[in-house]
């Protein structure tokens, strides 16, 4: 269900929320279990379980409650002491954000005072006395930490603990930041299903652990309010509800603190919508939707989906322009769904129920909004490419290689692309399945490591056909000239299912397609691992060395007067003389101005237009724009 607006009328913004807590750290919450729990045997793969025994009689936590609050937050995960998105670290997620961090992720901020909320590592680490440092990553450390913080927001006035199941719930919410905020309040009726049902599960280490369900999980308090079902964009048969993101100023008393996390707009009526970007949360659903709440995190996405379940929450208008992209060219164009999930570990989170609710929002949103069901336009977020120079290489990767774009693209119902003998293009098109290329992870001031052989979605490039030449390198990943390597996040040297790529040559078993601005090699006998692709618009350079561009800006005197133009600049990839590309559809030159307006009065909003035509262009692992001047049809 879509709400329809007069595009030009002033209508009423969502109510302004108080901020909430940036990503949930186990700090924040949940109802209890007062059910004793059988101690877990002793073993190198019980250690997890006990250490979650051990916090909880520390500090008076019933294990349940302890348990069913990391399950919410990460699944019991400990990430390997990588931070996630939100800050977080460890299977309590206990939250430690510089200012720096949050500015470099919201440009729109401003000074922040003092949040308590973006250092609940810290505040557990003077409450078990420890360094900050071991609770990032010892595990045990880390429980211990947050069952701490449980037991100091639980605590009452007289100094106890609640008795009862039901009387941890005000402490939940208040945990959460803020016990009148929706995203609170069903992070902890989310947590109460939880302990109502019981959970099992072994990490990706190997830890096994379980409680019991907790038959008497009846909160004190009542449940979340109902969706307003005029607020949600889904379709029918999927469960789905609205949690609004923050639309707010950071500082409601300094109005140049910036705001976030999303602008407003009237879409499609001001800006057309023409893509779909597929991201992981790097965090549990959980975590990702009070992150969201909170407008100093400085992004948000339309929807958010459950890996168990596939529970779809939406918490941006589809016709306002979420911050999720770390693009504000495809912020402008596009809609942002996030999916629980990591994606080092993407076989484990990418569940079949996911997919299927995901590929029916999907569908519901493309035919609402006339998008196409193609690779061009149904997008990973690792598809996006940066706006400028200096920010290229640095760009998001995920969902990342375990994400089956084959299935999705069929339960999507997309259309197979047209193909032929002599196409002088390809789809990359390997079998998922059976695709187990050498994927590597780096967690920070660690050895690489190894992932397990699983299926995966990309093939790897080399820069001679045969299977030891060096991977492709790209400049701005190894910018030493160092050979491309298998970590997860080096997608200079990945082709990804569903791309297309103009042929360059062909040596036995292999294929060379133009990428990044020189021939890379593909292992492809028989043409096991592609599909020729006939219906593609190829194009190539009318003079050497043409720039490419993060996005299709007008020019400075397309810019009415008191709005500062963007300047158009060059990304550091260039298109040499010869070489062939697929290209998208074209797109004029536009920009969007837009600052905090708590009314959404369409006046105060810009739509700037240019008359340069750009295309995008399949130029590596993202897609990249180019003034279609500088192009011809090859």
């Amino acid at each position: 269900m879509r709400r329809t607006n007069d595009a030009r009328a002033v209508r009423p913004r969502r109510p302004s929320r108080a901020a909430t807590v940036l990503a949930v750290s186990a700090v924040l919450t949940a109802p209890a279990a007062t059910t004793a729990l059988a101690a877990a045997p002793e073993g190198p793969d019980t250690a997890q379980q006990r250490a979650y025994e051990s916090a909880a009689t520390e500090f008076g936590v019933p294990q349940s409650l302890l348990m069913a609050v990391s399950f919410q937050l990460t699944r019991w995960e400990d990430h390997h002491g990588e931070q996630s998105r939100a800050g977080g670290y460890g299977p309590m997620h206990l939250v430690e954000l510089s200012e720096q961090e949050l500015r470099d992720r919201n440009p729109k901020l401003g000074e922040l005072g003092a949040d308590p909320a973006l250092h609940t590592l810290t505040e557990a680490a003077e409450l078990v006395d420890a360094d900050p440092a071991r609770l990032k990553t010892d595990s045990a450390a880390n429980i211990r930490g947050g069952a701490a913080l449980l037991a100091e927001r639980a605590t009452g006035a007289d100094g106890r603990l609640p008795e009862t199941v039901g009387d941890w719930y005000p402490a939940v919410a208040e945990l959460s930041g803020d016990p009148d905020t929706s995203a609170a309040r069903a992070f902890a009726d989310d947590v109460y299903d939880v302990l109502g049902q019981g959970r099992a599960r072994t990490t990706s280490t190997g830890q096994r652990l379980a409680f019991a369900q907790v038959a008497d999980a009846e909160p004190a308090a009542p449940p979340a309010p109902g969706v307003d079902e005029s607020e949600v964009d889904c379709p029918a048969d999927v469960d789905c509800r609205y949690i609004p993101a923050a639309y707010e100023p950071t500082d409601p008393e300094d109005p140049t603190a910036g705001y976030g996390n999303y602008d407003t707009a009237q879409r499609p009526d001001d800006v057309g919508i023409d893509s779909i970007v597929i991201h992981d949360t790097e965090i549990s659903y959980e975590s990702t939707i009070t992150a969201f709440q909170n407008p100093a995190h400085g992004a948000a996405a339309h929807y958010v989906i459950r890996s168990s379940d596939g529970e779809i929450t939406q918490m941006v208008p589809v016709e306002d322009m979420a911050w999720h992209a770390g693009s504000w060219e495809r912020n402008m164009r596009s809609i942002g769904i996030e999916h629980e999930g990591w994606a080092a570990e993407g076989g484990t989170w990418y569940t079949e129920p996911m997919y299927r609710a995901s590929a029916k929002l999907v569908r519901h949103l493309a035919d609402e909004y006339d998008i196409p069901l193609d690779r061009e336009h149904i997008l990973g977020h690792d598809e996006v490419t940066a706006e400028t120079a200096a920010k290229a290489g640095s760009e998001h990767y995920d969902p990342g290689p375990f994400w089956d774009w084959t299935h999705y693209m069929d339960l999507i119902g997309a259309p197979s692309a047209a193909s032929g003998e002599d196409a002088d293009a390809v789809t990359i098109d390997p079998d998922f399945d059976s695709n187990r290329p050498e994927v590597t992870s780096c967690p920070p001031d660690e050895e690489c490591q190894v992932l397990p052989a699983q299926p995966a979605n990309f093939l790897p490039l080399r820069t001679e056909p045969r299977a030891h030449a060096p991977l492709l390198s790209s400049e701005v990943l190894h910018p030493d000239g160092g050979p491309g390597t298998t970590r997860i996040d080096d997608w200079g040297d990945k082709a990804t299912t569903g791309r297309q790529y103009a042929v360059a040559e062909r040596s036995g078993g292999w294929l060379a397609i133009w990428f990044d601005g020189r021939k890379a090699w593909l292992h492809d006998p028989d043409g096991k691992n592609t599909t020729p692709a006939s219906d593609v618009d190829l194009r190539t350079p009318v003079r050497d060395g043409i720039p490419t561009y993060g996005r299709p800006l007008p020019d400075a005197a397309d810019y009415p007067g008191g709005i500062d133009p963007q300047v158009l600049e060059p990304l550091p990839y260039t298109i040499p003389a010869g070489q062939v590309y697929v290209t998208g559809t074209p797109t004029d030159a536009l920009d969007y101005y837009a600052t905090y307006d708590e009314l959404d009065d369409p006046d105060n909003h810009t739509v700037i237009s240019g008359s340069e035509t750009f295309v995008p262009v399949s130029y590596h692992h993202r897609w990249v724009y180019a003034k279609k001047s500088d192009l011809e049809r090859a």
